[in-house]
């Protein structure tokens, strides 16, 4: 096989596994959210729906790496691209630009449909909230506050009577399914941006990108997700350093 029919092959093939691609993450956005709406908003079962669905894009990433190992690699040498020369290294970072576009498009993706299933979960429990708080001299209905995760006083405007409000069991069980969701959603920015760079330094095998420079990225991510935190349940500001020194740690070890 001559190395245009070898690269036109190899060309189809990654073509084939972006559409796959596509394919699966447009039947989720159609499904996953009607399932979460269907099960009463029910985390786990959205949580595991999701596993299978990532697991499959997953394979198909990976499926690149294993398929130019098997297979491609030896077919461009035996093409005549010799292993290391121009040809034989562009035609093997085809493989690893979509194999990581692939993955950053992935966790775009898993962020986002767990930021839009938090805020309907949100407004979903904050809505059954609203319709038992009542104040407990008169009667009249009580709004609940949007961050309703712990307990507050609230005073009637009719009868001036502070009531205590609780969240009950429900909305503590949607505490960290939430605020994990919005925090990634808030800070995905500057992951991607993270990853971009290590991956710049991984295809040109060299540190393009030192350690200097990677290192605040990461720690912007980490900050945007905890204060995302903190503005949704402000108790966590007690923990903020404890939880950004935890959740970096491993840079000093990079």
């Amino acid at each position: 096989m001559s190395f245009n029919e070898t690269q036109n092959r190899w060309d189809g093939f990654l073509k084939k596994i972006e559409d796959r691609f596509e394919e699966i993450l447009e039947k989720t956005e159609a499904a996953l959210p009607l399932l979460f709406k269907a099960t009463d908003f029910e985390t786990t079962t959205f949580h595991n729906a999701w596993q299978g669905i990532y697991s499959q894009a997953n394979e198909l990433i990976w499926k690149i790496d294993s398929t130019w190992d098997d297979k491609v690699e030896e077919a461009f040498e035996n093409a005549g691209a010799e292993f290391g020369s121009k040809k034989f290294i562009q035609e093997r970072d085809k493989g690893y630009l979509i194999k990581f576009k692939l993955e950053q498009k992935l966790k775009s993706y898993e962020v986002k449909i767990f930021a839009d299933a938090a805020k309907k979960l949100l407004q979903e429990v904050k809505d059954t909230l609203s319709k038992d708080f009542c104040c407990t001299q008169c009667q009249a209905k009580l709004p609940v506050k949007d961050n309703f995760f712990r307990s507050y006083y609230s005073t009637c405007e009719y009868c001036q009577t502070v009531n205590t409000f609780e969240p009950g069991t429900k909305a503590r069980n949607i505490e960290h399914f939430a605020i994990h969701a919005l925090g990634e959603e808030a800070a995905l920015e500057h992951y991607l941006q993270y990853e971009e760079l290590k991956f710049q330094n991984y295809i040109q095998d060299s540190e393009t990108y030192s350690k200097e420079e990677l290192t605040p990225l990461y720690q912007k991510y980490v900050e945007a997700y905890l204060k995302k935190r903190i503005e949704i349940i402000p108790d966590y500001k007690d923990r903020y350093e404890k939880d950004l020194k935890a959740k970096t740690a491993f840079l000093t070890n990079y």
